[in-house]
């Protein structure tokens, strides 16, 4: 799907990756129907891999509104590993986009932003995990103390 978008612009990529949807939950239904995935994941993943190709910084707050809560299939782990390659080595600006994400009302940017905070190690982070460690669900509440524990912040 990635090699589908070589003749598009770059624009033509965030305008596709900013008309998908969200990703649903992983505990939604949907992801039991072969049309989802085919309409809305394969074509979110590719966009990310096409996006880590070219650099594409301003996809950064795209893929993190639209990524879900939790791991269908294990599909959303490679996304840290997408949103470092725009970027790499400036982990200061990845931060900056993380750090805004993390404030998100949406479950998953919250979640997928506070992992890759916690994978950067950047200070700035400690105010955004000791939030979640008290008011985020437990799966952003275990990936917030990863990060302080990271960060020296918690034993």
């Amino acid at each position: 799907m990635p090699a589908d978008r070589d003749n598009c612009t770059d624009e033509d990529v965030l305008s596709e990756l900013a008309a998908l949807p969200p990703l649903a939950d992983e505990d939604d239904p949907c992801w039991g129907v072969d049309q989802y995935w085919q309409q809305i994941a394969y074509p979110y993943l590719a966009l990310a891999d096409v996006a880590a190709a070219r650099r594409l910084v301003k996809a950064i707050p795209l893929l993190l509104e639209r990524a879900c809560y939790g791991d269908p299939g294990e599909i959303m782990r490679g996304l840290r590993h997408r949103l470092e390659a725009i970027v790499a080595p400036d982990w200061s600006r990845l931060a900056d986009l993380c750090l805004e994400a993390a404030q998100s009302p949406r479950l998953g940017t919250r979640l997928w932003a506070i992992r890759e905070l916690s994978a950067i190690e950047d200070p700035r982070s400690v105010p955004v995990f000791e939030q979640a460690v008290r008011d985020g669900p437990e799966e952003i509440q275990r990936w917030a103390r990863f990060g302080l524990e990271r960060l020296g912040k918690l034993q």
